[in-house]
This record gives structure tokens, C-alpha cells and sequence, in this order.
């Protein structure tokens, strides 16, 4: 069977394919151009079956040139992401075809790591130490407890669980928001059709909630106004689940009373955005899955469910084509 990798991912992952029966690799190099064996192809003499959008093409700007050569391979069936959604849309017209898509849920516990030490950070008064630190001041900075919190984290699944096992660690009460089933890891779960009624309740609410129609700017100037005052507001989802000109309004009037960003709806962020100054922001530039764990698991993912597919059996975080081409 035949598989498109970067070559930079082959290389890292030369000692486990040379493990799979039966694999041919052909390599998409840095510039573009298709080798397999060592030879110089053209893309209408190779056959892949299965390919891996790595990170090393994700994160550059050559994830169009791979993308538009996938649309052109007729006989790809399966593509292994190394992100978590399918909001791009990339994805729908690579569903349109027929071809197979799974995700990538090996960003869920750094980003769980990443949402824990920003509260933490918060809550723990970090800054306020530094300062009496290094001003040599004998003085006590006292701080806020995460237990007998309560969270609510909406959209929750891969990242949103991990972090629900986190800050129960921590002693907090877990509401989880979900369109269907129930979390493991929630002490309740609801509906998103209930999360407005019950927003006063929480003392911390992260957005985990993928990009569609129905979620767009679900973060709006009612929906801030439904928090009490003193609550954490957390985006670790999408940029644009959130109207950031509320969100600023919602903050000068204390509800919520801090916002811990890691996405926005420009990326990168427009130096001329208020988010940037604000005294009740914190910005990191979708920095929350970039851990030295991360890359491990996603490989270790892609490596799990292509002996899965050569083997016939099912793959896992398989994304229904229906829920991609309706924006879910």
C-alpha cells in the first residue's frame, strides 16, 4: 500500500513504518516536489491510499500546495489530521470526495495543562508575588481557591474532559455543555439550549466548542450578561465563537471579570486590537496545544490508525462526512 508523507515526517517516523508490512512511502518534499525510493515522481505516477497532514506541513505555508495535490489524487481513501477541528474549507471539499477524515485529539491535554496553569496564574496571584519579590516586600498576596468552584465548559469532549479531570482534582463541580450524550468527566451535563439559564452558576466558563453556524459568536454581549460578577471567561476553541467588541464592552462592566484568550478571529492578532492592552485580557498567540508532548501523541495517532486501515479495522476519531459538510 502506498502512503504520502512530508519527508520530514517519514524521516521521524523511518524506525515504526519500517515495522508495517507492505508500506511504500512517497515523500512530499520541501519544495513541493514528489520522490518515492529515492526518484523524482510526478503525482499522476503514485497511488497513495492514505496520507498525514503532519505539523511540520500544517504549520507552513506549504499545507496549500499538499491540500491542493490531495484533491487531485483519485485514489486517496483516508487523511490522518493533526488538528483537532475540520472547521476549514479544505475539509469539506476533501469529504465531498469520499475520502476518510480523522482528527487529532493528542492537543487535549496540553490544552487542558495550558487552561489549568492560566487560572492558576490568575487565581494564585502570580504577579502580584513577582512584584513584592523583586521589590524585597515581606507581604502576602492572597488568593483566590479553585475548590468549591464551579465550571462550566461548553462544547465539551476530548480537551473539555481533560480539563474537567484536572479541575476536579482541584475539588471543583464540572458542568459540562454538549449537543448530545453525556461527558465521563462532567459531574452534569446539559444541553446547549440550558447553558444561558444556568451561566450564573459558574465561576469559570471555557469555550472548547468547534466553529459552525450555530456557534458563531455564541460568546455575544447576552451571553456575558448572563455571568455573575468575578467569573473567569476562557476561549481555547475558535476565534470566532466569540464577538470580541462584546466581549470588551462585557469587561469594562466586571461580567466576566477577566478573559483568558488563546484564539481570535484574526490570527495573528492586530497589533491595533484593544485585546492586546486591556487590563482584564490575557493574550497568548494559539499557543495552548504547543507542548513537547503534543507531537508525540499525534504521531503516535497517525501511527495506531494506519495499521488500523491496512488492517481493515476501524479508525479512530473517524468524523462523520455529514457533520463536516454541515459545518459541525
Amino acid at each position: 500500500m502506498e502512503i504520502l508523507l512530508s519527508a520530514a515526517a517519514a524521516k521521524a517516523l523511518s524506525p515504526q513504518l519500517a515495522g508495517i508490512d507492505n508500506i511504500t512511502t512517497v515523500l512530499f518534499q520541501d519544495d513541493g516536489t514528489l520522490t518515492r525510493n529515492g526518484e523524482t515522481v510526478t503525482r499522476d505516477e503514485i497511488a497513495p491510499k492514505a496520507t498525514w497532514l503532519s505539523l511540520d506541513v500544517l504549520l507552513s505555508k506549504r499545507v496549500f500546495d499538499f491540500v491542493e495535490l490531495l484533491m487531485a489524487l483519485p485514489s486517496l481513501e483516508w487523511l490522518q489530521s493533526s488538528a483537532a477541528g475540520f472547521d476549514h474549507p479544505l475539509f469539506a471539499e476533501l469529504a465531498k470526495k469520499g475520502i476518510r477524515l480523522t482528527n487529532s485529539d493528542a492537543q487535549a491535554v496540553a490544552i487542558a495543562e495550558y487552561i489549568m496553569g492560566a487560572v492558576l496564574t490568575e487565581f494564585q496571584k502570580v504577579e502580584e508575588r513577582r512584584k513584592h519579590q523583586q521589590n524585597k516586600e515581606w507581604q502576602s498576596a492572597y488568593f483566590r481557591e479553585i475548590a468549591g468552584t464551579t465550571w462550566m465548559i461548553v462544547g465539551i469532549g476530548n480537551i473539555g474532559n481533560e480539563t474537567a479531570k484536572r479541575a476536579k482534582a482541584f475539588g471543583a463541580h464540572i458542568i459540562g455543555v454538549k449537543r448530545n450524550g453525556e461527558s465521563p468527566e462532567a459531574d452534569e451535563t446539559i444541553r446547549p439550549a440550558q447553558m444561558k439559564a444556568r451561566l450564573g452558576e459558574a465561576d469559570i466558563v471555557v469555550f472548547t466548542s468547534p466553529l459552525n453556524a450555530e456557534t458563531h459568536h455564541m460568546g455575544n454581549a447576552d451571553y456575558f450578561a448572563a455571568m455573575k460578577p468575578g467569573t473567569v471567561f476562557v476561549n481555547v476553541g475558535r476565534g470566532g465563537l466569540v464577538d470580541e467588541d462584546a466581549l470588551l464592552a462585557a469587561l469594562d462592566k466586571g461580567t466576566p471579570a477577566l478573559a483568558l484568550l488563546d484564539v481570535f478571529e484574526t490570527e495573528p492578532l492586530p497589533t491595533t486590537s484593544p485585546l492586546w492592552s486591556h487590563e482584564n485580557v490575557r493574550v497568548t498567540p494559539h499557543a495552548s496545544p504547543k507542548s513537547d508532548g503534543t507531537p508525540k501523541r499525534i504521531a503516535a495517532l497517525f501511527l495506531e490508525n494506519l495499521t488500523r486501515f491496512a488492517d481493515g479495522k476501524a479508525l479512530k476519531n473517524e468524523v462523520n462526512a455529514s457533520d463536516i459538510l454541515a459545518g459541525r
